[in-house]
């Protein structure tokens, strides 16, 4: 087999079981011994940064670089690669719409997520489903680059959202039956690879990643070895090289032996 140099990881029901609610530790176990062996890992999740850090992986993993929200960002070695960030003056715009019409809304940034909650009871089910570290309150956003808002309503509200969205030419995500997603771009996970591939000289031959969903197929088409989990959709094991066992199974584990990845 080639040689392995950078593993990329997807965060939900890959490292992190949601039945349990707590990372797979023989998953956990191998990447260690594969980052030890000199292998770069790198996160690649739709979560946000200010998500995975809440989450603890950053402690758990020594992780080299991340792919964030669903490939709108990627840094390695403290340098930000790439950004897919709003327009300033469209962002400034979408908000004063968002406070006037009284919605409840997140600001993803690079390094924060922040909240501005007008209805309790859909930010309170939304957080009920969705197991999220909460974000900081939006008096603390002090008009940091924007990589996405997410706006907490049914779709029987979101009209005015709908309408700017579809006005500034922006994706829109319903990603929740409360909560909608708004992107400047359409974020995808290869597009962090691809920079990171440039970043550190590295070619598709010499890498592999991990993932469960739909949006980890990019992923696949891109590494030598994509490899789905055991639990993923099956979509996604339809486009990947290999399918491991599931999450709870050490799915993971299993696959970095198999690979010889590990001993």
């Amino acid at each position: 087999m080639d040689k392995i140099k950078a593993i990329f990881l997807d965060f939900d029901w890959t490292l992190f079981d949601h039945k349990v609610r707590d990372f797979n530790k023989k998953g956990i176990e191998g990447l260690k011994k594969a980052h030890d062996k000199g292998i770069k890992l790198i996160i690649n999740s739709a979560r946000s940064n200010y998500s995975l850090k809440g989450l603890n992986v950053f402690n758990l993993l020594p992780i080299d670089g991340r792919v964030v929200s669903n490939g709108g960002a990627a840094m390695i070695d403290n340098n930000v690669l790439y950004a897919d960030i709003f327009p300033k003056e469209l962002s400034k715009e979408f908000i004063k719409l968002l406070d006037e019409n009284n919605f409840s809304y997140n600001v993803v940034t690079l390094k924060d997520n922040f909240i501005k909650v007008t209805n309790k009871d859909i930010v309170h089910n939304f957080y009920q489903v969705f197991y999220e570290p909460f974000p900081l309150d939006i008096s603390l956003y002090q008009g940091e680059d924007v990589l996405a808002f997410q706006v907490l309503c049914y779709e029987k509200e979101e009209k005015l959202v709908k309408e700017f969205s579809d006005e500034h030419g922006l994706i829109y995500n319903r990603f929740a039956e409360n909560n909608v997603e708004i992107t400047a771009k359409e974020f995808i996970k290869s597009k962090g690879i691809e920079n990171i591939y440039n970043y550190l000289k590295l070619n598709k031959e010499e890498t592999m990643a991990f993932g469960d969903d739909i949006n980890d197929i990019s992923m696949f088409h891109i590494v030598k070895y994509g490899i789905c989990m055991g639990n993923g959709k099956n979509e996604a094991k339809k486009e990947a090289f290999y399918v491991t066992d599931n999450i709870e199974n050490d799915g993971l584990y299993k696959a970095l032996k198999h690979f010889d990845v590990i001993d």
